[in-house]
């Protein structure tokens, strides 16, 4: 299908300068004059003569067409409407034969307002009736379709001027006329010799599964005929803060923004290290708009170039890239365009910013930036090398007059002043922005049976876009197929599928085709899908900076994420076997950083503490309020010291040698292989510890390893004792949480759990629904139309006007321009029907939630407690024991809330004597502590039974049970 529209401009005031660089900007081939008198008065410029030679002059064909499609709505001489004078049918003709070519035709007028013209008002009408699309540059340089400047017509006329009174179907395009001159193709074939070397290749499918199109009409050059092109030239003399709300609909910057843009544009060098999500692409893309040149930007991902220039011209920002996904014509089509100052941000592989016809074409033009994006690539100690990167330091040379900016997402000390030696920016100024996620909700959980402990994490989250890690390719698959059998939308991506599939599988998950990606490390570089939801680690990562970077992926668009790792051992010892295959010189560094993966898994402190702590910063609070152990109720804490001294002293008795299983198969009495051969079961500790199962044996080494009383073996995993264990045999008490048959309690992320602010779910899916019917006719990734952050923002706000619909968080003008009408109907009549008014605007992020109040699960179970659910129907669905839930409702009594009275009753199962006599040791005692209560009863009473008592009692002295 062709979708290639008829382009219509008025000069008004606008220079020549001016109409030409538009045209540029559109690759106008031909531009036909409609105007009925090819002179302008005081416009001598405009003249027939002279506009010819002048486009001449600059490769674009000129042809007057006044006669045929020019004049008024009628002909004066004889009163026949303009649709039915043979001529103007004649010239309507010819324009749908160029719409059949496919030729790049635009229609000059010379009022600059289409709906005040006769190009929107009569040839844009008859047009439309045919199907054509019409796309008009308005006096704003904003391009406008024909039914909204039909719209505007009518707003200000009140009715359907100048439409015509009767159809134009019956102007049926002579197939055997086309324009004198115009050849079916007027580019000239191009010459191998004078196109890079990694063009060369075959053409890529038009469907290669990236979202960057080699085989798609006009992805890869500078413009498109369904996005607006803005005016730059009003931005030159803006401020950044100005240009950012006008362009990129954001309200304020982030951190450390401002300051990288404000050294970009007084051309001082700088490296800005700024983590995933946190705006990179924002410091160059800015500038870029200010600057009067080019902004070249390097990177090493196709994907990422794609989807960068893609968002960027969705924006209306004239940006292109240049790599060996693009056919030649269009590969010469963009370096045209580069040297007439119609590219603004030019992206290229470093490959292909290397090619000697690059490097001329690119001193050729004035470079006003060079931006070097994942910058690590260029130190051998990054931890993705890219030999390519090296020789970046010659383009910097040849463009000496272009500030050099280099970013990326991590980078050690070491790394930091390797890319700037190797830039040759040795005094550049530093950023280095802080590594806190502050919306990715993070925890971990131990790996008992991960299958299904994935399953159930999947459970409420089969509406939103995830990324499951596995270790294997084996596992990728197996997980994978397990998932689609049990209805989860799930696609596997690893280097062992070939790379149609893989490409294929990408696409159609950053389309939102398919829900979670289940993956090796090989995918996510290059991602810039903004509406990833969660990730999975089903197994461990090698490192933290894999993890970083990996849950990085999440949460982009700044809504809250959920990022859960199952932990296992077993996962260490795998990498252990990994690291001792490593050459020597190799397998400290790679052990170190391995200890610190489980270091940061075992931790009972903020998540964020190790794992900022890796990155040399620190975190400012002990309590996040965004990950399990800050989130997570204190459980209360029990003497363990029998426990661990029987567990202790099967380490040493074993010989301070074995892991955690094999001490756990001896303390149980296990008759296995290994404890047999070994004759462990002839020692004292066999059989002393079947009080306690295999899990919960678990549950407390692992206590016993983090308190420091045992150390494990990184290398072998055997675990030997730690220097406090001596004084545990002499009577230390050890505290610890007793273990619980229980799965992990997950945290719940639906559509609220999203967002900080309330805002109406069901709008969301309405608006999301359309948002996807927009980014298919687009052929481009939802995310890019609005993120997720942008349709909360409206289900919350309701905005009914276009200006309330413009301070919506990252709805700039050219996305107001092109959105409104697309999605401001569906608000309106939402609202409607159930009487919604609009809200007032959200002028900046809402504050991060913080541990304030109950935990989530508290309020969870007191939630289903106050919908009459039991305390035994709670236990069962979160599988806990009873005092479990007890304590849940007692925090929330502790924090003035009611419970139900019969829920409480119906647990007492105490005989009324003895009920009584509880209640009296209550009233003699208090309910601070249990113990004096316990004792006044001897014993009678156990704990379980008074945690409930006392719950009753309190509730009672409040007068808060309902």
């Amino acid at each position: 299908m062709n979708e290639n529209p008829i382009f219509t401009i008025g000069y008004g005031s606008r220079s020549l300068t001016d109409l030409l660089e538009l045209l540029r900007g559109q690759r106008i081939e031909y531009l036909l004059d409609v105007r009925s008198r090819p002179y302008s008065k005081g416009r001598p410029e405009y003249a027939k003569a002279a506009l010819e030679e002048c486009l001449k002059n600059k490769g674009i064909r000129y042809l007057f067409m006044g006669d045929a499609l020019g004049g008024m709505a009628e002909d004066q001489e004889s009163g026949v409407p303009a649709q039915e004078r043979p001529a103007f049918r004649q010239g309507i003709a010819r324009l749908c034969k160029a719409h059949q070519q496919q030729l790049r035709v635009a229609l000059l007028c010379g009022e600059a307002r289409p709906e005040l013209c006769h190009r929107a008002v009569l040839i844009g009408a008859a047009l439309a009736e045919l199907g054509i699309p019409v796309l008009h540059i308005d006096e704003n340089t904003v391009l406008v379709p024909q039914e909204q400047v039909m719209d505007r017509l009518s707003a200000l006329s009140g009715q359907e001027a100048g439409r015509g009174e009767e159809r134009a179907a019956d102007l049926a395009p002579d197939d055997d006329f086309i324009f004198p001159d115009m050849p079916d193709n007027d580019v000239p074939p191009p010459s191998d010799a004078d196109m890079p070397q990694d063009v060369m290749g075959d053409e890529p499918e038009a469907d290669s599964g990236l979202p960057g199109w080699a085989g798609s009409e006009g992805q890869a050059g500078v413009s498109d005929p369904r996005r607006p092109v803005l005016d730059l030239s009003r931005f030159r003399n803006s401020d950044p803060q100005t240009v950012l709300k006008q362009v990129f609909g954001y309200d304020g910057f982030r951190p450390l923004q401002a300051e990288v843009i404000a050294a970009v544009l007084a051309k001082e060098d700088a490296l800005a290290i700024m983590p995933t999500g946190s705006g990179k692409s924002l410091c160059f893309q800015l500038p870029a708009l200010l600057f009067p040149g080019l902004t070249v930007v390097v990177s090493p991902l196709i994907a990422l170039m794609e989807d960068q220039v893609m968002q960027a011209r969705e924006l209306g920002l004239p940006a292109a890239f240049l790599n060996s996904t693009v056919p030649i014509q269009e590969y010469q089509a963009i370096m045209a365009d580069v040297r007439a100052g119609g590219v603004k941000l030019l992206y290229a592989a470093p490959e292909t910013l290397l090619q000697p016809v690059i490097l001329q074409l690119l001193e050729s033009v004035a470079v006003d930036c060079l931006t070097i994006d994942e910058a690590h690539c260029i130190s051998e100690w990054g931890h993705d090398f890219r030999p390519e990167y090296r020789r970046l330091v010659d383009v910097r040379r040849r463009l000496p007059g272009a500030v050099c900016l280099a970013v990326t997402a991590t980078a050690t000390e070491l790394v930091r002043r390797d890319i700037k030696a190797s830039l040759g920016i040795d005094d550049a100024h530093q950023y280095l922005a802080s590594f806190n996620r502050e919306n990715l909700y993070l925890e971990v959980a131990a790996k008992n049976d991960a299958m299904d402990q994935s399953l159930a994490f999947l459970e409420d989250r089969r509406d939103q876009s995830g990324i499951i890690y596995c270790a294997t390719r084996k596992q990728v698959d197996v997980l994978c197929e397990v998932l689609c059998a049990r209805g989860v939308s799930a696609l596997p991506y690893h280097a062992g599928l070939d790379a149609p599939t893989r490409m294929g599988n990408q696409r159609r998950f950053i389309r939102d085709d398919v829900r979670v990606m289940v993956a090796t490390i090989a995918f996510g570089m290059g991602i810039n899908k903004s509406n990833i939801r969660f990730v999975l680690h089903y197994d461990l990562p090698k490192n933290l900076e894999s993890y970083y970077q990996q849950v990085g992926r999440a949460g982009r668009d700044g809504l809250r994420a959920e990022c859960l790792l199952l932990f296992t051992h077993g996962d260490v010892q795998t990498y252990v076997s990994f690291i001792k295959k490593m050459d020597a010189a190799q397998q400290k560094p790679a052990r170190l950083q391995l200890e610190a993966m489980v270091g940061y898994s075992e931790s009972a402190v903020c998540r964020r503490i190790p794992l900022l702590g890796y990155f040399n910063e620190s975190h400012p609070a002990a309590n996040c309020g965004m990950c399990d152990n800050c989130c997570t109720e204190p459980k209360e804490l029990s003497d363990v010291t029998v426990a661990a001294q029987k567990f202790l002293s099967c380490v040493k008795r074993t010989g301070e040698m074995f892991g955690m299983s094999h001490i756990i198969d001896v303390l149980r009495g296990s008759r296995s292989e290994k404890v047999l051969s070994r004759r462990h079961d002839g020692l004292s500790t066999y059989g002393i510890g079947m009080e306690h199962s295999k899990k919960q044996w678990q549950h407390l080494a692992r206590q016993f390893i983090q308190q420091g009383l045992l150390i494990q073996d990184m290398e072998h995993g055997g675990l030997r004792l730690g220097q406090e264990a001596y004084q545990v045999f002499k009577g230390r008490q050890v505290m610890g949480v007793l273990p619980e048959p229980a799965t992990p309690a997950f945290s719940s992320s639906g559509p609220s759990a999203m967002h900080d602010q309330a805002y109406d779910a069901q709008l969301f899916d309405l608006l999301r629904v359309r948002r996807k019917e927009l980014a298919e006719a687009a052929n481009v990734p939802p995310y890019v139309v609005f993120s997720d952050r942008s349709l909360v923002e409206m289900a919350a706000v309701f905005p009914q006007s276009p200006g309330t619909f413009a301070a919506i968080h990252g709805v700039g003008e050219a996305k107001l321009t092109k959105y409104a009408d697309e999605f401001l109907p569906i608000i309106r009549d939402y609202c409607t029907q159930r009487g919604i008014v609009e809200q007032p605007a959200v002028a900046a992020p809402p504050p991060r939630p913080k541990p304030e109040g109950l935990g989530p699960r508290t309020l969870e179970v007191l939630a289903l407690c106050e919908s009459g659910q039991s305390i035994a129907q709670v236990c069962e669905m979160f599988k806990v024991k009873p005092a479990t839930i007890v304590n849940h409702l007692w925090q929330a009594v502790m924090a003035g809330r009611s419970v139900r009275r019969d829920v409480l009753e119906a647990e007492i199962t105490l005989p009324p004597d003895i009920r009584q006599r509880v209640l009296d040791a209550f009233a003699e005692h208090g309910p601070e502590r249990l113990r004096p209560v316990y004792d006044a009863l001897q014993g009678a009473v156990n704990y379980d039974d008074l945690h409930l008592m006392r719950l009753y009692v309190v509730l009672n002295r409040q007068g808060v049970v309902s």
